[in-house]
């Protein structure tokens, strides 16, 4: 694998008209994007650059003293609402779904909450519901992709036992899309993984869900839904669905921490806030984090979870990936408290290590390379 730097990955916002996509948008990025009642409001998709809170990072800065604190940052693209028939250009849907064919993980956001003065765009309120209707059109236009590719091999055949295998394959995704089911559903071997990535499927893409609701809302009702959701998407546990107000956390993304926390205590239970979204789109992009630090600046660098200190180095500069010899490591949290850098490095704490070590979440690092 190549490490990737976190804003080079993305998560795109998708769901129905007034489902509350630009919104959380908002409050994400703190840009001014239209968030109008009416559908499709949102026609060019919106791109923010959102940074990622970092506790770790604070405590580097505050032990360098450092002038500058450069966070580690994610993608966030706020794509136009879909509705029935958008894989046919319903909607102005070609578009849009075009878009979200770039980003890496899909975030849904699915309204949970009744409203007269919203409107639904089918006149009820069923998250799972909606959840069916977007997820439908995803696949109505792999089906497209998938049907396209079919009738190009076989204008190829006769090449080979490869081209047999290919198609076999591709027969076998289409039975599966015709079930109603997506293509991260599938099972499939190393080989075939490699080939299907190829295809770009929209319902190849790794999820998360924003159940939007409203803090009064009947919580046994929002439980049923997480519940049935969790049940659809493969998600029992929940670990991807987000229960959350989105205008209130619009509303909190303006305030200072005191005040938010202030804010928060008013309600029974302390309700979601956009770190928590934040957290759960990095933890669903599986990346970490780890730090360089000096007086000058502390930076925060993020890549996919399993990837080695030389290709981090790469995500510092591509110089630093092929001049590399060696890198000294040391866990953040243990070098704060043995007194910093220096210190920790004369307790021998500090390890060097090759090219193969695999970066863990929080190390610190220093990178040794040629000149």
């Amino acid at each position: 694998m190549s490490a990737v730097k976190s804003h080079s990955l993305s998560v795109g916002i998708v769901g129905l008209p007034n489902a509350g996509k630009s919104t959380i948008f908002n409050a994400l990025t703190k840009m001014s994007v239209p968030a109008e009642n009416f559908p499709f409001c949102t026609i060019d998709k919106n791109v923010g650059m959102v940074e990622i809170p970092d506790e770790r990072l604070e405590k580097l800065a505050h032990l360098y003293n450092a002038k500058e604190i450069v966070p580690s940052v994610m993608k966030f693209v706020d794509i136009a609402g879909l509705v029935k028939g958008a894989s046919k250009g319903e909607g102005l849907g070609n578009q849009f779904l075009s878009h979200i064919r770039e980003v890496d993980v899909i975030m849904f956001v699915l309204r949970a909450f009744q409203s007269g003065e919203i409107v639904h765009v089918y006149n009820r309120v069923d998250p799972v519901e909606d959840f069916k209707i977007v997820q439908e059109e995803l696949i109505l236009k792999d089906i497209e992709t998938v049907e396209k590719k079919l009738g190009s091999l076989k204008k190829e055949m006769g090449i080979g036992k490869e081209m047999e295998t290919k198609k076999n394959l591709l027969e076998r995704i289409l039975e599966y899309f015709n079930q109603g089911k997506p293509a991260i559903d599938m099972e499939f071997s190393e080989e075939e993984e490699k080939f299907v990535k190829e295809l770009w499927l929209l319902t190849d893409k790794k999820r998360m869900f924003i159940l939007n609701s409203k803090e009064d809302i009947d919580k046994e009702q929002l439980n049923e839904w997480k519940e049935q959701l969790g049940k659809e998407v493969g998600d029992t546990d929940g670990e991807y669905i987000v229960c959350a107000d989105v205008k209130l956390i619009n509303d909190m993304a303006g305030l200072e921490e005191d005040e938010k926390e202030e804010f928060q205590e008013m309600f029974e239970n302390k309700p979601a806030d956009i770190e928590e979204i934040i957290s759960t789109a990095y933890k669903r992009l599986n990346l970490i984090t780890f730090y360089t630090g000096s007086e000058k600046e502390v930076n925060a660098w993020t890549v996919e979870k399993g990837a080695t200190v030389k290709e981090a180095a790469g995500v510092i500069h591509t110089d630093l990936e092929n001049a590399f010899i060696s890198a000294d490591v040391i866990p953040l949290e243990e070098m704060i408290e043995n007194g910093g850098w220096q210190k920790s490095k004369e307790k021998g704490l500090v390890r060097n290590h090759s090219r193969d070590y695999l970066v863990n979440d929080g190390d610190y690092i220093i990178i040794l390379a040629n000149a």
